[in-house]
């Protein structure tokens, strides 16, 4: 059947690169895991960090921020409350992706 033939193949993909030159230099069978499982663990992490990344800025945005909307202006429907809006999310995006990547190196390094 399909599955039994899709399980072989993962059974032998695995195997085989467990035992090439990138299974020994990530010591994939010493740490008793398979290259099946980090290719689904890593593209958990980068779903979910391409998640975070877009969602996280815009929620704090919407929070408003810093930005104090002028009256004289329009209040929140003002351009200068929209620009200091796109200012925020600009940052936080940038924020985001700093924190992200210093969450990556501190889990790499343990």
């Amino acid at each position: 059947t399909m599955k039994c033939s899709a399980h072989g193949f993962l059974t032998s993909m695995n195997a085989s690169i467990g035992n090439s030159f990138i299974g020994r230099f990530f010591q994939l069978n010493e740490r008793g895991t398979t290259f099946s499982t980090e290719l689904a663990g890593a593209t958990a992490t980068f779903l979910t960090m391409a998640y975070i990344l877009a969602v996280n800025p815009r929620i704090l945005a919407d929070s408003g921020g810093p930005c104090v909307p002028d009256t004289e202006d329009g209040g929140i429907y003002g351009q200068k409350y929209e620009d200091c809006l796109m200012e925020i999310n600009r940052q936080y995006v940038t924020a985001t992706a700093i924190g992200s990547m210093f969450g990556c190196v501190l889990m790499a390094s343990s």
